[in-house]
């Protein structure tokens, strides 16, 4: 995958714009572009000047042919993104322009940049590991605060460190059980048998949560989903409308007006929200409206969050509770939100019934957007929590993977030393687990993997 080419790509996106930004990386990157750089300031080499500097001049083409005046930045190497000699070329946003150079420095001998390859020679010229690169393309991809603040704490290495700490742990740990063997006739023991007992539960509980976090992390990366659900006609479409702020869902006295589902998007506190109006459950023989009720269940199944809403004038509130309890024992790992809605058509009921079964249960009106805001404003501090008691959140699929791969290894290990069997045994274990947490910072890699990773990238990253 890697040459020592000099490569270059635009920054910035195609199209007109105030600025574009051409980027060059490569040994030759400084020598070439100097070629074609006629500074404001007579004489003036890029070669001679300091990294890290900013200089005004001139881009000139073939038969001293002016393109446009610029600010060349320069970069020297080790002092760069890629690591390498760089150059990056702010010229003015005219797409005239910007292919004008590019062009030029093609035809000098540069040749253009692959998905993520500026990006790929910081890893392989280890300015950052394969977790922060994976971090850095989440980054530009991200649309919300929260996907934002984890994605930084990533390229700041929050997870690398985490990563590095184990596998450096895990080193130290089977290089004492290799000196063991080596001198397996002498039965000479180089670390107490409890401390290294005590130190594989405490590793396991660490991955553990990594993994734990995952959850949290791929749902916030890609929005939480909000599913919500009861009977026809009792204000699933009015709160819906509330929340999202837009006429989506009709609103009518006949039921089953829903047939299917309705998505809307918010950002709450800086996490994405997609809210989801379903058909509401109840028996039909009316083929379309059964058919929206199959893919309620199926939405269900698929959300993070279920609101259930239900008619608080309802007489059958022993009914409603039963089925309550009873999504709350088929999902018990969802987050389930319940609302007594249409308080202001309903004479009063205590519901002291309902808040002692449902930790999150609101009488509202629909209506009024300020009840609905503030069933909106749990429902985010309850995400926002969640993220403040987990340091690290792990929000790569892959990341996720090899984890459960290595606390598998881990868990073997563990039983392993705990029922007496040999050295050579936990240290094949042992082994496994590096290799698995190795795959995430990038220190044990396949090609395939790498080719994957990187593809996804935009040109100029």
């Amino acid at each position: 995958m890697f040459d020592d080419d000099t490569i270059v790509a635009l920054a910035t996106p195609i199209g007109s714009s105030a600025i574009s930004v051409i980027r060059i990386s490569g040994k030759n990157s400084i020598s070439i572009i100097e070629n074609i750089f006629v500074s404001v300031k007579p004489g003036k080499k890029l070669k001679n000047q300091s990294t890290n500097t900013i200089h005004l001049g001139y881009i000139v083409a073939e038969n001293n042919n002016l393109l446009d005046q610029v600010l060349v930045s320069i970069f020297k190497s080790p002092f760069s993104y890629t690591g390498e000699n760089m150059i990056e070329i702010s010229c003015h946003g005219s797409y005239y322009i910007q292919q004008q150079i590019l062009q030029l420095i093609i035809r000098k001998g540069i040749r253009l940049a692959r998905p993520g390859e500026f990006t790929f020679r910081a890893f392989i010229n280890k300015k950052i590991d394969l977790s922060q690169a994976e971090a850095i393309a989440d980054l530009i991809m991200s649309e919300n605060k929260i996907c934002h603040e984890i994605s930084l704490q990533q390229i700041k290495g929050s997870l690398s460190n985490t990563i590095k700490d184990l596998r450096k742990k895990l080193l130290d740990f089977v290089s004492l059980l290799e000196l063991e063997l080596d001198f397996s006739e002498e039965n000479v023991i180089f670390a107490k048998r409890s401390e290294l007992f005590s130190f594989l539960q405490e590793l396991k509980e660490i991955i553990k949560d990594l993994i734990e976090s995952f959850s949290l992390g791929n749902a916030i990366k890609k929005g939480i989903y909000v599913v919500i659900i009861g009977k026809p006609n009792v204000g699933k479409s009015t709160f819906f409308n509330q929340a999202v702020q837009e006429e989506r869902s009709i609103i009518s006295h006949i039921e089953g007006t829903t047939r299917d589902y309705v998505e809307g998007e918010i950002i709450l506190n800086g996490i994405l929200f997609h809210f989801l109006d379903t058909a509401g459950i109840r028996k039909t023989r009316d083929p379309i409206e059964i058919m929206g009720v199959e893919k309620t269940m199926k939405k269900i199944e698929e959300a993070q969050v279920i609101l259930y809403i239900f008619d608080s004038s309802d007489q059958e509130k022993q009914k409603i509770l039963s089925d309550i309890q009873s999504i709350q024992k088929k999902y018990p790992l969802k987050n389930i939100f319940v609302i007594a809605n249409k308080s202001d058509l309903s004479d009063f009921y205590d519901f002291e019934n309902f808040k002692s079964n449902i930790p999150y249960f609101f009488e509202i009106s629909s209506k009024n957007y300020h009840e609905v805001k503030r069933v909106l404003n749990v429902l985010s501090s309850l995400f926002l929590d969640k993220l403040k008691e987990k340091k690290i959140v792990v929000t790569q699929n892959r990341h996720y993977e090899a984890l459960k791969l290595s606390l598998r290894e881990l868990l073997l290990a563990h039983n392993a030393f705990n029922k007496g069997f040999s050295v050579d045994l936990i240290s094949i274990y042992i082994k496994e687990t590096l290799r698995y947490l190795g795959e995430i910072s990038g220190e044990i890699t396949s090609e395939d993997i790498l080719k994957n990773i990187f593809s996804k990238f935009c040109i100029g990253k």
